[in-house]
């Protein structure tokens, strides 16, 4: 009986995670850079060795089994070690090549990398780096198939095989139409949250979590609830005057500089703060390639979250102004 470890190679572990990537045998083939009976060789070998079938094939194309599943975590995880070795050589020999197949959430995805990328890019012309953005919940998973290396989240607790470093710190702010809601001071009621349409992200969002865990404590539940797509989404609906949102303060600092949107807290509360993490499997220490972009992101950072704080920070004392000139006009 041949065993698995006798014939598991690079080009069978790529063909796994590609087909799982891809949900295609002919597409994953391509992917690897094989024609697809060569695939379908390799796939009976490693079906034969396994003693299971590591595919299902339907109509619209292919998909791991629970087996398949498994076996395509592990060599993820495999080709991403040896990788990162192929990185620590190239330092070793004084070159700074490789690539980083990074994933982060929407907030910090879409307002905190390009800038990070722009710098990085420039002090690193030789390495690669692939992105993927999607809600926290999603990034994290892709993390631990070995989809992606090394992600940037919202989170402060994943599962044990996940290591959280902080390095940003946020906070998830209220925003509404200048004029749409009573607020004192940039201070709102959480009673007045019952009459209002909260504007949501999706589940998975670790921003919305936060919310509704602060509504939980409080005790308020929002007239109703619209539950939107993106942050770009629950922007616009804001700005539209479709109701009220809870975002990080990256994401609508440009907004609320540019007076589309007005900042709120709620009274009586703390802040609802959190940090952002760099999240990377724990039993894979980051590659040179990797750690000097860690350190290029919280440089960047810097710069990004003053601005983001002053912008709040105006729009605050921008609507006590309003406020107090409208009791002297009374």
């Amino acid at each position: 009986m041949t065993l698995l470890s006798e014939i598991w190679d690079t080009t069978r572990m790529r063909l796994l995670v590609e087909i799982d990537r891809r949900g295609s045998l002919s597409a994953a083939a391509q992917a690897v850079g094989i024609g697809q009976p060569s695939a379908s060789q390799h796939l009976r070998t490693l079906e034969t060795a396994a003693g299971q079938r590591l595919v299902e094939r339907n109509g619209r194309g292919s998909r791991l089994t629970e087996g398949g599943r498994v076996l395509a975590a592990h060599a993820a995880q495999a080709l991403a070690a040896l990788a990162a070795g192929e990185q620590e050589l190239g330092a070793l020999a004084g070159l700074q090549t490789g690539t980083i197949r990074l994933g982060a959430s929407t907030a910090p995805g879409s307002y905190l990398l390009p800038d990070t990328l722009g710098c990085f890019r420039g002090d690193y012309p030789g390495v690669d780096v692939e992105i993927e953005i999607a809600a926290s919940g999603e990034i994290l998973r892709r993390l631990l198939t070995g989809r992606i290396d090394l992600a940037i989240v919202g989170v402060d607790r994943a599962d044990e095989r996940i290591a959280l470093e902080p390095f940003l710190a946020d906070e998830i702010v209220g925003v509404a139409k200048p004029g749409l809601i009573r607020a004192r001071e940039g201070k709102l009621a959480p009673p007045a949250l019952a009459e209002a349409t909260l504007l949501a992200r999706e589940p998975d969002s670790s921003s919305r979590g936060y919310v509704e865990t602060e509504l939980r404590k409080i005790g308020v539940q929002p007239g109703r609830v619209w539950e939107l797509g993106s942050t770009e989404a629950v922007k616009r609906a804001a700005r539209e005057g479709l109701g009220v949102a809870f975002l990080s303060a990256y994401a609508v600092a440009d907004e609320i500089e540019r007076g589309e949107l007005e900042v709120f807290r709620l009274r009586g509360r703390p802040a609802i703060t959190r940090s952002f993490h760099i999240a990377r499997l724990a039993s894979r220490p980051l590659s040179p390639a990797e750690s000097a972009f860690v350190a290029t992101l919280t440089r960047c950072c810097a710069k990004q979250s003053a601005y983001a704080k002053a912008c709040v920070a105006t729009s605050s004392s921008a609507s006590t102004s309003r406020r107090r000139a409208g009791n002297s006009a009374k």
